[in-house]
């Protein structure tokens, strides 16, 4: 059947999906319509397709396969169109004026001529024009929504296109479709295909077997890798494009000439992208040309120094922290490595107080906001994260938009860098940060080599200390630990392949043993609602995290993060809410930073009230929701380090709850207490250094909650897997100082 009229009234529309429930005035009746109708408004003119059917509770309503829309005609209509509340700042009154004065030519103004809304009065330019503006999106956005649609592809990915494409959106889209699969983007190749079936491309298409590799080789560098085999990339595209391998070693051929792929002479087996190979060679050049050996210390100058040092801070240095203190001062290029409690932070306390004795300047900077904070707690110096180092800006006029204010034309100064929690560092942001580093300047890397690797692609500090090139102390005496603490111990045990110490009275390291994985999910709320606020006085948003190895099923990211906030956040009529992406944002949860965003602005206040501005957000950035404000569609979070960030609705995919989160991004953070659930572990999780990072990021409390057949496997299993990195050979090419 079909049906036809004016929409009156929207009930409910899910913005991610465009499932809406609407009132049409059709024949001097009201019918209620419900299906997928994206960005539907009050006043326009539909016709639908579908059937009549019950509803248990709503009772006779219209169901919606597909429909059609137009805009409106008649001048009361037009009227509630503008002002249904998709232009802001326009109200009914405005736009009745407005359509009083331009009649049924009032669309045509919109698009073409929005200066003209001046001669309304109470309009300034900068007004007409805003409102011409968001006109020219809601159609263009609404075009792109519909394209999609057909596809079953949310509107969430629409707002992706249309913030990349503008109006040339659609138009993209049909010439390659494949573009949707960019990261920036994310659908996958899969989905492209279907799009690019419906407008007729064939299989064999070059731009489609083209984006089938690359594809294929993001999809690795995303897991961590800065290179992939060739014969697998090959191998993987002509599995995913269904085609013959000569046409895909084709592709291969003109993407190698599009300077979109690299393969090195040397290493002919390895394929990279641009942007990757180019960080890898800066890397090893710079840090070759940075390991160089200074005069600047005797070694009696040295035991002098290191004396009055013990003596003014009534500190005993060892021999081992001694050694490392003598071979750091006069060299380029200096590695400390070790585990919990062994003297890292006492070591860079040492280095700083000697540096600046003699003169020389120091920064100190880590990757992540938590970890800056750490070491400016533990030092009392100041100590930024890597991004606000290099310093943030943002050209309107560039296509970059973003870039570092700091590179070789404007380096940092500063004589020392002492860099804390390196094994964070991925391959492109310490690219960046050597760029901004001069030679002649000391670099000190500071970082637990047996963690996890960083989360971008590249295992920088490993293969800076497997190179050989650069001198490494790595640090093996436990220092900071007392009797009453098992974590530093059992961390130290699991690192070494022991199991822990676990369930001592009044104790720190708790295992609590379950046989499902739904009531590891239920013990894990219980515990961050219950137990350790009750029994630890811990607050259980601000104070435990929950840390689990995986996204998905019953102890995954996803359906913790639902349990927790349905506990410990629930839905209240004072606090308001925004649902997006398939979750609720709701004032009060806590949330995370899910990608880089170089020119999102932030406010930094202070105790006294001063405020000072900044730009970008980074991935892994964790703290509140302190305000949605549903008329204006901003969200606002107020970060750990006190960032304080206005995030548009369009941009929330850039968000996700953070009451649960992968033991992959807490590296670098710590937190008072950590829940760790171990169970139905995917078997690429089940490794020692997953539960080793995991461990290690509480500081008071730990509990493990699940399998210990989980734990035991992790522990016994030092074989994760292997990532694919070129920074340990190339820095292998040169001669070591």
């Amino acid at each position: 059947m079909q049906v036809a009229g004016v929409v009156s009234s929207i009930r409910y529309t899910n913005e991610e999906t465009g499932y809406t429930v609407c009132d049409i005035k059709s024949d001097n009746s009201t019918l209620t319509l419900v299906g997928k109708m994206p960005l539907l408004n009050i006043g326009e003119n539909i016709v639908a397709t579908g059937c009549f059917v019950e509803h248990a509770v709503y009772g006779r309503q219209f169901s919606v396969e597909s429909f059609e829309r137009k805009m409106p005609d008649k001048e009361d209509e037009i009227r509630d169109y503008l002002s249904s509340g998709f232009i802001k700042g326009l109200g009914s009154a405005t736009a009745e004026k407005i359509v009083e004065k331009f009649k049924d030519k009032t669309f045509d103004i919109f698009q073409n001529e929005p200066l003209r809304l001046t001669e309304i009065k109470g309009i300034t330019p900068e007004k007409a024009l805003s409102f011409g503006q968001a006109f020219l999106e809601r159609e263009n956005m609404r075009g792109i929504v519909m394209l999609l649609s057909k596809f079953n592809i949310s509107s969430t990915y629409a707002v992706k296109v249309w913030s990349i494409y503008g109006t040339y959106a659609e138009t993209e889209i049909q010439k390659n479709p494949y573009l949707l699969a960019d990261n920036d983007i994310g659908l996958s190749f899969k989905v492209c295909d279907r799009i690019a079936a419906y407008y007729g491309i064939e299989p064999y298409n070059k731009e489609r077997l083209k984006c089938a590799l690359l594809y294929v080789l993001n999809s690795h560098t995303v897991n961590g890798d800065t290179w992939m085999p060739k014969d697998e990339l090959i191998e993987k595209a002509v599995k995913i494009t269904k085609t013959s391998i000569e046409f895909v070693n084709d592709a291969f051929d003109s993407l190698l000439l599009d300077g979109r792929l690299y393969v090195e002479s040397k290493f002919p087996d390895r394929v990279y992208p641009d942007t990757l190979i180019q960080a890898e060679r800066f890397c090893a050049v710079k840090l070759s040309l940075l390991n160089v050996i200074f005069d600047d210390f005797s070694p009696d100058e040295i035991d002098i120094l290191l004396l009055d040092y013990e003596k003014e801070n009534r500190i005993y240095l060892d021999e081992i922290q001694k050694e490392a203190i003598k071979s750091a001062l006069n060299r380029g290029v200096y590695v400390i490595t070790g585990g919990p409690g062994t003297g890292k932070t006492t070591i860079i306390k040492a280095l700083i107080n000697i540096y600046e004795r003699i003169g020389l300047s120091v920064i100190l900077t880590a990757p992540t906001g938590r970890a800056a904070k750490r070491l400016n707690e533990a030092t009392g110096y100041e100590a930024k994260t890597i991004h606000r180092l290099l310093e943030v800006a943002y050209n309107p006029e560039s296509d970059d938009k973003a870039y570092f204010v700091h590179d070789d034309e404007n380096p940092l100064s500063s004589d020392v860098v002492i860099v804390d929690e390196a094994s964070m560092i991925d391959i492109e942001l310490m690219s960046s940060l050597l760029k901004a580093i001069p030679r002649g300047t000391r670099l000190i890397l500071v970082g637990d080599v047996d963690q996890l690797p960083s989360v971008g692609p590249g295992k920088v500090l490993s293969d800076i200390i497997e190179s050989g090139q650069f001198k490494v102390a790595k640090l093996t005496m436990i220092y900071r630990q007392s009797e009453e603490s098992l974590i530093v111990t059992n961390a130290h045990l699991i690192n070494r392949g022991q199991l822990p110490v676990i369930n001592r009275e009044e104790g720190d390291f708790y295992f609590i043993k379950k046989t499902s994985s739904q009531s590891t999910a239920d013990a894990v709320v219980e515990l961050c609602t219950q137990t350790i606020p009750e029994r630890f006085g811990f607050d259980p948003i601000k104070d435990i995290q929950v840390l689990t190895p995986m996204r998905k099923g019953d102890t995954g990211v996803y359906r913790l993060n639902e349990l927790l906030q349905q506990s410990l956040n629930p839905q209240h009529k004072n606090k308001p809410q925004k649902a997006w992406g398939g979750a609720i944002f709701r004032v009060g949860d806590r949330v995370m930073q899910i990608k880089n965003d170089y020119s999102l602005p932030y406010v930094i206040t202070d105790e006294s009230g001063r405020w000072t501005e900044g730009l970008g957000v980074y991935n892994g950035d964790m703290g509140i929701v302190i305000d949605i404000d549903l008329k204006d569609e901003i969200l606002t979070v107020r970060f750990d380090d006190n960032r304080t960030c206005e995030y548009n609705f369009d941009q929330l995919d850039n968000l996700e709850h953070a009451y649960a989160i992968t033991v992959h991004k807490s590296q670098g953070t710590e937190f008072p207490a950590v829940v760790i659930p171990l169970y139905s572990v995917p078997p690429v999780l089940v490794c020692r250094n997953l539960l080793y990072t995991a461990v290690t990021r509480a500081k008071s409390l730990v509990v493990l909650v699940g399998s210990t057949d989980v734990m035991e496997k992790m522990i016994a299993n030092t074989n994760m897997n292997e990532r694919y990195s070129g920074l340990k050979e190339r820095l292998s090419d040169y001669v070591g100082a």
